[in-house]
């Protein structure tokens, strides 16, 4: 799968990235701000999206997940410690990854999401929570 990496830890997108790659997958980006994932995911289009909530300089991981949504129909999740905020964006998103995170559970995520694209049932590592799956991959 080809999966959009935004988050504006260093350190934590290149595990993000490393951990996804040994996998097996290709990441977009990773990127750190709204411009440069928008660009990157119009340009090509991503199967999956993880999207830190909030990013630096003021950035939201909200604007990328709508954009996502609206123009691409990917399933985003969100990677943040703000439960009660990203619960709020069950409309625009698939769930959540709870942080912190061990960065393997990343790759059970993959595996989750592409045995749903595929209408396969399947089970969410223990780290995520679903808010729900669009009524196509129910």
């Amino acid at each position: 799968m080809l999966i959009l990496v935004v988050e504006d830890e260093v350190v934590v997108a290149l595990a993000i990235e490393w951990v996804l790659q040994l996998a097996g997958h290709r990441v977009l980006g990773p990127t750190d701000n709204v411009e440069d994932a928008i660009a990157l995911c119009d340009h090509d289009r991503p199967d999956l999206a993880l999207i830190d909530l909030n990013l630096r300089d003021g950035g939201d991981g909200i604007v990328i997940a709508q954009h996502l949504k609206e123009l691409h129909d990917v399933p985003v999740f969100l990677l943040t410690a703000q439960l009660a905020k990203a619960r709020t964006q069950k409309h625009v998103v698939w769930g959540v990854v709870r942080k912190p995170y061990d960065t393997h559970a990343l790759p059970r995520l993959v595996k989750y999401v592409s045995k749903i694209l595929q209408g396969r049932e399947a089970q969410p590592p223990p780290e995520v929570e679903i808010f729900h799956l669009p009524d196509r991959w129910r």
